[in-house]
């Protein structure tokens, strides 16, 4: 189940990553921003940090367990991270389809409990 969640984290991330670094006024329009300067910038530094995460998961997919376990554990605490930052920015700033992002960032949260604290163990 980790490599499965691995992989499809993989491939969101990046796919998102990819979008703002490449693309970044796409990606700002979404959420109803401006493509200022400042944002763009940010927007980059953002996509490039993504695609450099997707990376990293991607390698963990192919990890033994315990290494994956640490991987999940972080992977948690970012989606979890992301997701209280997501809503306050909901809240306030952001908006377009940031609900978009509040509903992976909780999904992926979910999954990496799941293989955390609920997934039987195979012996």
């Amino acid at each position: 189940m980790s490599k499965l969640l691995f992989i499809i984290n993989t491939i969101v991330v990046v796919a998102f990553g990819l979008l703002l670094f490449v693309a970044p006024e796409v990606g700002l329009n979404q959420f109803a921003m401006t493509g200022r300067v400042q944002e763009v910038f940010m927007a980059r530094v953002i996509g490039a940090a993504l695609v450099s995460l997707g990376a990293l998961l991607w390698f963990a997919k192919d990890a033994d367990e315990t290494v994956q376990r640490k991987f999940s554990v972080a992977a948690l605490a970012g989606s979890v991270l992301g997701l209280i930052v997501t809503i306050i920015g909901v809240i306030g700033v952001v908006k377009g389809l940031g609900w978009v992002v509040i509903v992976v960032e909780a999904v992926f949260a979910l999954g990496y409990v799941f293989v955390l604290f609920l997934q039987p163990r195979i012996k």
